[in-house]
């Protein structure tokens, strides 16, 4: 069984330098979130930690394929993603307000990097923002045809009312 603790680094016993890490992410990850818009996938985040004495970067690399809902018909399609982000990890006991999307404030005590919430976001930014097929003809043709049925038409007959505002586009 996938649990949050498995998507995370104990940082504290590696030596200074570069280190890889290597998290393969299936359906049972995106069940871990109650609100998870995404159900099932199979991604590979790579992460390359570079621990200094002071701070860690980590540059992740984000790329597999999701299921997603189609925007024009609903039904589901596989849609490949890929995404390289850069986090930095700095520590301080004082409460900052520094956080940014880019940069974690962890307590100096703290020995491990919890990244299952890190990884689910950055999969949500390498979503495409509009989710369609990418061929039209695979969309449910049964729902195109209701969609063309239930689309806006203009009224034949015209509002007398309206022709006068009409010859003022001429």
């Amino acid at each position: 069984m996938v649990k949050l603790t498995d998507f995370q680094i104990t940082f504290s016993g590696l030596k200074l330098g570069n280190h890889k890490f290597d998290f393969q992410i299936e359906d049972a990850f995106f069940q871990l979130f109650d609100y998870a818009e995404l159900s099932s996938g199979q991604v590979s985040a790579i992460i390359l930690l570079q621990k200094k004495s002071n701070m860690l970067e980590l540059d992740l690399q984000i790329k597999g394929s999701v299921t997603l809902a189609c925007d024009t018909c609903t039904e589901n399609y596989i849609e490949s993603i890929e995404g390289n982000y850069k986090q930095i990890v700095k520590f301080s006991d004082v409460l900052e307000t520094d956080e940014t999307d880019e940069i974690i404030i962890l307590p100096t005590n703290e020995h491990t990097l919890k990244l299952a919430h890190h990884l689910y976001e950055f999969i949500h930014l390498s979503l495409p923002s509009r989710r369609i097929h990418a061929d039209r003809a695979d969309c449910n043709q049964e729902m195109l045809e209701k969609l063309e049925e239930l689309a806006f038409q203009e009224p034949e007959i015209a509002d007398p009312r309206w022709s006068a505002l009409q010859n003022l586009k001429k």
